[in-house]
């Protein structure tokens, strides 16, 4: 198993333990792994950003690149 994500520094679902607790998870599994923490974006920003506010639609597209760079890395079909 290998895991990536894309994390939003306001989350109301997941909060900055939850964020510690699935690194610790990911720690133990010891898989390749990537996180990436996003400033000044909430919690759907991939899927709920604005791209017309600068900071949303950076943080949008570095997540879908980021996404894209690890799966062809880790899930070659």
């Amino acid at each position: 198993m290998k895991a990536g994500r894309a994390a939003a520094e306001t989350d109301q679902i997941l909060s900055a333990e939850k964020h510690h607790d699935i690194e610790e998870i990911l720690l133990n599994m010891s898989v390749p792994y990537q996180i990436n923490l996003f400033s000044d974006v909430s919690h759907g920003f991939v899927v709920r950003g604005d791209p017309n506010k600068k900071k949303e639609k950076f943080a949008k597209e570095r997540a879908f690149l980021q996404a894209v760079a690890w799966y062809n890395e880790y899930v070659k079909v």
